[in-house]
């Protein structure tokens, strides 16, 4: 998990190796992610089903997709209002 995207597998096998005790070095070894990470992770997904972590994990990737697309198409809608304006 040494890049940001993580998929909910991935942040189940940390979540499940930090509740059975390993030590955060080892966790650091095997995944690349510091104490720091690893206790946001267990504080943001502590009450939450590894069902629903895989849903939640789904949706917060559409989301970002959904907003590189609204914003392609913000920078599309002002250069065509600039093109607008120099033809008028």
């Amino acid at each position: 998990m040494k890049n940001k995207a993580s998929n909910e597998h991935q942040i189940s096998k940390v979540l499940k190796d930090y509740n059975s005790g390993k030590s955060g070095l080892e966790l650091f070894d095997k995944y690349g992610l510091y104490g720091a990470t690893i206790y946001e992770l267990k504080e943001k997904y502590k009450d939450v089903a590894m069902d629903i972590l895989a849903v939640l994990v789904n949706l917060n990737e559409e989301n970002n997709r959904l907003k590189t697309m609204y914003a392609d198409l913000c920078v599309q809608h002002c250069n065509l209002k600039e093109l607008l304006k120099e033809n008028f």
